[in-house]
């Protein structure tokens, strides 16, 4: 047998526990059941999660928004400059960045 132990906020595991208790489970039994579903259906719940429709146009702000922290950080752009939803190309090329890689 495996053991997988993991951290939660006892807030967050309060409520998940209350959940799991109206189908009549615990919440190292839902975790269990989980585990075993993935395991013997070859698929995650999570699969496809971050790569369809909203979640890439997600990933593809946050990617825009990480590269333009990181032009301010590297002094590219002012740190006072107004927050703006692209990247200039300029300042992309000089981090060796394509627009598509960010979203643009």
């Amino acid at each position: 047998m495996a053991l997988i132990q993991t951290t939660v906020d006892d807030a967050v595991k309060s409520r998940a526990d209350e959940v799991f208790a109206r189908s009549g489970l615990t919440t190292p039994m839902a975790v269990r059941v989980m585990v075993t579903q993935v395991a013997n259906e070859g698929r995650s719940p999570f699969d496809g999660l971050f790569s369809r429709g909203t979640a890439l146009d997600l990933a593809d702000d946050i990617r825009r928004d990480m590269v333009y922290a990181e032009a301010q950080e590297y002094g590219l752009i002012h740190d006072d400059a107004a927050a703006s939803a692209s990247v200039p190309d300029d300042i992309l090329a000089e981090l060796c960045l394509a627009p598509s890689e960010v979203g643009q």
